[in-house]
C-alpha cells in the first residue's frame, strides 16, 4: 500500500519586543512575545495494490502556540554582534485529540539560542549563525514526548546599497534524543532536515531606519521522519 501525505500551513504572527534603556551585564536586554494565528490543510491518499484508493482531507483555522521571550541579551563590539536568548513555547494553541489537524502542540517547549553575527559596513558583508537547543515536555493528552531538538540557522547577506541586501538563508535540524512515553508507538522516530534558499533585507530610506522588511524562501534538500517542505516567510518590523 502507498500512502501520500501533503500539508499546507500558513501562519500570521503578530509580535512585539521591548528593549530596556539600562544595560544588563553590559548588553541590551530585550523581552518579547509572538502570537500566531494560522491555517493548516492536510490531504492524505492511500492506494492499494489493486489501484483502488481512499482519501482524507482535514483543515483547521485557529490560534497556534504563543512564544514568549523572557530575556534576550545583545552585545556589540566593532563588527561583531552576539546574542543569547530563551524562548518559551506556551501550549496555548487549539488542540483536540479528536481532530486530525491541530495548530497547537499541547506541550511546553523551551528554546535556548545563541547567535554570532559579523557585519562589515565597509564591504556590506553580513555573516550570521544561530544555533539553539529545544527541550520539550510530554503531551498529557497522548503521553507522547518529542525528543530534544538541535537547530541552527545561518545567513550570508551582501548589501547592494545601504538599504538593500540579498543573500542565502539556511537551516539544519537534528533531533538528538528519541521520542518517548507510552504514546511513542513508532519508536525513537528521530528526525533530521536541511534547507536552503534565497532571501532579502530592505530598510527603506524614507522610514529613517525604523522600518525593516525581510523575506526568504527555503527548500528542504534532506528530510527524515519529517515532511519535506518548502518555506516562505515575509517579516515586517517597525521600531518605535
Amino acid at each position: 500500500m502507498n500512502i501520500g501525505l501533503e500539508i499546507e500551513t500558513v501562519l500570521d504572527l503578530v509580535g512585539a519586543n521591548y528593549t530596556f534603556e539600562e544595560p544588563v551585564l553590559g548588553g541590551q536586554y530585550t523581552i518579547g512575545v509572538a502570537i500566531p494565528i494560522g491555517y493548516a490543510n492536510l490531504n492524505a491518499m492511500a492506494t492499494g495494490p489493486n489501484g483502488l484508493g481512499a482519501g482524507l482531507q482535514a483543515d483547521s483555522f485557529n490560534i497556534s502556540d504563543i512564544a514568549i521571550t523572557p530575556f534576550q541579551l545583545n552585545w556589540n563590539t566593532g563588527n561583531w554582534h552576539f546574542k543569547v536568548a530563551e524562548t518559551v513555547i506556551v501550549p496555548s494553541g487549539a488542540y483536540d485529540t479528536s481532530e486530525v489537524v491541530n495548530l497547537g502542540s499541547n506541550y511546553w517547549s523551551f528554546d535556548t539560542v545563541v547567535a554570532l553575527t559579523y557585519l562589515n559596513p565597509e564591504t556590506g558583508t553580513e555573516l550570521s549563525v544561530q544555533p539553539g537547543i529545544m527541550f520539550n515536555t510530554e503531551n498529557p493528552a497522548t503521553r507522547y514526548r518529542t525528543g530534544t531538538e538541535f537547530h541552527v540557522d545561518f545567513v550570508a547577506n551582501q548589501f547592494l546599497s545601504k538599504t538593500f541586501a540579498i543573500g542565502i538563508k539556511g537551516y539544519y535540524y537534528q533531533q538528538i534524543t528519541p521520542d518517548s512515553g507510552p504514546g511513542a508507538t513508532l519508536g525513537d522516530f528521530e528526525s533530521m532536515s536541511f534547507g536552503l534558499g534565497p532571501g532579502f533585507l530592505w530598510t527603506p530610506a524614507f522610514a529613517e531606519g525604523r522600518l525593516a522588511i525581510a523575506g526568504k524562501w527555503m527548500h528542504d534538500f534532506v528530510a527524515e521522519n519529517r515532511f519535506e517542505s518548502d518555506y516562505g516567510m515575509l517579516t515586517v518590523g517597525w521600531n518605535f
